[in-house]
């Protein structure tokens, strides 16, 4: 959710008017639909917050990562950190299961 919130409100376009410098955002630059692709990685982690199974979380960390991937030299790398988190919760079973143990 950060990183979407950043990359709506932080100027993350630079470029020039004349001799003046300008920055823009990228709601701005891409219009409303920007909000669209920067809202999918937000509802991707939200779905093993619903569906508590470990298949939701695998399935979510697969289409995270491949968000990732596919969009690594734009936005993309604002999502790395969620996308590893969202493989290292795919890896580990549920806490209710190991708390129950202890």
């Amino acid at each position: 959710m950060a990183a979407a919130i950043f990359l709506l409100v932080g100027p993350v376009y630079s470029g020039f008017d004349g001799e003046l410098p300008t920055h823009r955002t990228l709601l701005q630059v891409n219009g409303s639909w920007a909000i669209v692709l920067l809202m999918f990685p937000v509802l991707v982690a939200s779905v093993p917050m619903l569906v508590r199974n470990q298949a939701a979380r695998i399935v979510a960390a697969i289409v995270m990562g491949g968000f990732v991937f596919v969009s690594g030299f734009s936005i993309g790398l604002f999502y790395l950190p969620a996308g590893i988190l969202m493989l290292l919760a795919a890896c580990v079973e549920d806490s209710a299961r190991l708390r129950d143990l202890w």
